[in-house]
């Protein structure tokens, strides 16, 4: 019986046509495809645990700039005003994504059709909940920014319970409370979520030194490279993912 890493290689192998999608993904961030190209040089690392739809931006740490923390109240109410609709299309387009990405991938492990627009129908409104979920573990850390240290540390902590909630929700096709309350058992249980969740995060930050510096001296050239070599260690890592969540299923 092949290890979780060589089905994780066979599934990505075959499901090479979606790496389009976290490319796409990643030029749709248009804020931060700002940043990146207003950043001028420097470099850094981010300290990513997994997601289900890795995109270049998941490796990249950008500085703060336009659409970045604070950026939208500092111009007052006029400027969230202007800055919510974007924020609500964005939200729905990569929600929509990552529900087609993930299930289609799911389709592919289970040995039947990737079924990309079935899971964007699907999953799509639960994948929004999901993305409010992340939003709100960086907002709970805002009270703490006084002290950046503990601020670091409740974003870790926050961010590690709540990883693995998109592969649950696809694999398990639970209620999103459900699906949350699930995957916060399981990070405090640890075992195989915790070591999939740190091992990504060793990894990534690694990688992201690298792909942080490229992007922020090269570029345009640098984001659509970028775009282009994150995309297939995209789908490894949202199909292990997948593969870890399958397995605590039996």
């Amino acid at each position: 019986m092949p290890s979780r890493t060589e089905r994780a290689v066979d599934v990505t192998t075959a499901s090479i046509p979606l790496a389009v999608v976290p490319a796409a993904a990643t030029l749709l961030s248009l804020s931060k495809v700002a940043r990146a190209l207003a950043a001028r040089g420097g470099g850094g690392a981010t300290f990513p645990f997994p997601t289900g739809l890795p995109t270049l931006w998941t490796y990249v740490s950008l500085p703060n700039g336009p659409g970045g923390p604070g950026g939208a109240a500092a111009g007052g109410p006029l400027s969230v005003l202007a800055f919510l609709p974007l924020f609500l299309v964005g939200l729905l387009i990569t929600s929509a994504l990552e529900a087609g990405f993930l299930g289609a991938l799911l389709g592919r492990i289970d040995d039947a059709p990737p079924a990309f627009v079935e899971s964007v129908e699907r999953f799509t409104v639960r994948m929004v909940g999901v993305n409010l979920v992340r939003t709100a573990v960086v907002l709970a850390a805002l009270p703490f920014l006084v002290f950046p240290p503990l601020a670091l540390a409740v974003v870790v902590v926050l961010s590690y319970l709540v990883y693995g909630l998109p592969f649950e929700l696809v694999v398990s096709d639970a209620p999103l409370g459900a699906a949350l309350a699930s995957t916060v058992e399981r990070a405090l249980d640890g075992g195989a979520y915790a070591s999939f969740g740190f091992a990504h995060l060793l990894a990534g930050s690694v990688a992201s030194f690298f792909v942080t510096g490229l992007v922020r001296n090269t570029g345009v050239l640098g984001v659509v490279l970028g775009a282009a070599i994150v995309a297939v260690p995209a789908v490894f890592v949202a199909t292990y993912g997948l593969l870890v969540f399958r397995g605590f299923d039996g």
